[in-house]
Formats: C-alpha cells, sequence, structure tokens
C-alpha cells in the first residue's frame, strides 16, 4: 500500500514546490511597473490626427499623420512599486 502512495505523494509534492517557486519568482520579478494609457479619442484636423490617451491621474497626447491609426494604448512611463 505504501508503494502505490508514494508516487502520488512525491507528485503532489513536486507540484506543491514548483507552484511555491513559480508564484514567488512572478511577486519579485521587477521592482519598475509599466505605465499605459488607453485611448480616448480621436480627431482629425487637417493632414494630423490626434490621438488623446487617458491614464488615472493625467491626460497624454500623440500626433500622427491622418492616414495612420492611433494604437489602442500607449506606454507612457515607468513607475517604482
Amino acid at each position: 500500500m505504501i508503494k502505490n502512495m508514494m508516487p502520488n505523494l512525491i507528485q503532489k509534492t513536486v507540484v506543491i514546490a514548483c507552484s511555491f517557486i513559480f508564484s514567488t519568482s512572478l511577486a519579485f520579478a521587477s521592482n519598475h511597473t509599466a505605465v499605459t494609457a488607453s485611448l480616448v479619442k480621436s480627431e482629425i484636423d487637417g493632414t494630423v490626427l490626434i490621438c488623446q490617451y487617458r491614464t488615472m491621474q493625467q491626460a497624454h497626447f500623440k500626433v500622427l499623420f491622418s492616414n495612420q491609426t492611433c494604437p489602442l494604448s500607449i506606454q507612457v512611463a515607468h513607475k517604482n512599486s
């Protein structure tokens, strides 16, 4: 009976150990967090396209040629966590 339980116990132990290692390594992966702004609206003014983006705290603008398209989000900063 113990012979039948050992492989099952070893397998569960390995799964738990790997889960713990991966979960803690992801938590300490980086001390910088990227700040991303989402597209709020876009407007064409002559030959330029003005894209307005918003984060929780600020508004950002990107000017492109009118034949281009606004990305749905842009990275605007790095923040130390």
